[in-house]
């Protein structure tokens, strides 16, 4: 266990102003470090900050190719190093509850569960186009629920675009001429081509559903009080950046900022 914890605090990067590691403590110590992780936002995630960059650091193999963490780099002038200061946590206090969390360069997520078993949390992303994705959700006794900051057009159900209804005409002239040359034409929307019956569904179905958490047994290998735990660290992430790429995608996060 000695050397578990020492490995778990090498990670953790010496500059970091809070690394807690924290193992067999009692379920009221754990939620005090649980409510201060929670305090850091279910839906106000950052990003890891940006702690500098340089150029690639010279390396090359037994051809002389460059090569940057095992991948051949032909112009290693078009690239940086960046670094950032990664974060994670996670606790336990060993009755249920729990809260755990991270952040990258471009990703991070928040979650905790509280005494009742609701679940609570949110994400975060950079996509492609530059623009923040961020979802919200829950899940408790009557579900999981969900919400994002897509455009309201891109939640609506899809629907038959005009290239789809074009073909699926297509199909059924093809369908009636080929029919017509065998000496038989069905009609494709006849009862005898569709599904007998209509389902119809229970009542026990349509009853709104209520999940029931059964109560927790503890196993005969579980012995004494019930213990928890707690860890946060800070990590350096270095990151391979394409010069070309990083300033494309500044260009579009400029835009979709100045647009919000």
């Amino acid at each position: 266990m000695k050397c578990f914890i020492l490995a778990a605090l090498l990670l953790a990067t010496a500059a970091s102003a809070e690394n807690i590691f924290k193992i067999n403590i009692t379920p009221e110590e754990a939620q005090q470090f649980l409510n201060s992780a929670q305090l850091r936002g279910i839906g106000d995630i950052e990003y890891a900050p940006k702690t500098g960059e340089n150029p690639l650091p010279e390396a090359r193999n037994e051809q002389g190719q460059f090569v940057y963490m095992g991948r051949v780099i032909e112009h290693p002038e078009d690239y940086v190093e960046e670094h950032y200061d990664a974060h994670q946590y996670h606790g336990q206090d060993g009755l249920g509850q729990f809260a755990y969390g991270y952040k990258d360069w471009n990703q991070g997520k928040n979650e905790k569960r509280d005494e009742t078993g609701k679940v609570t949390g949110s994400y975060k992303y950079v996509q492609p186009h530059g623009r923040d994705f961020i979802a919200t959700y829950y899940a408790d006794r009557s579900g999981f629920h969900v919400k994002d900051n897509r455009p309201a057009h891109l939640k609506l159900p899809a629907t038959k675009t005009p290239a789809v209804l074009k073909a699926e005409e297509e199909h059924f002239r093809l369908w009636g001429e080929l029919a017509a040359a065998a000496g038989h034409n069905p009609d494709p929307y006849a009862a005898e081509y569709q599904q007998e019956g209509s389902y119809q569904p229970s009542e026990a179905e349509t009853r709104e559903y209520v999940h029931e958490e059964p109560a927790y047994v503890p196993g005969p290998e579980e012995t004494g009080e019930p213990k928890g735990f707690f860890y946060a660290f800070d990590y350096n992430v270095p990151l391979l950046r394409n010069k070309e790429e990083r300033a494309e995608l500044e260009r579009l996060r400029a835009i979709n900022n100045k647009d919000e």
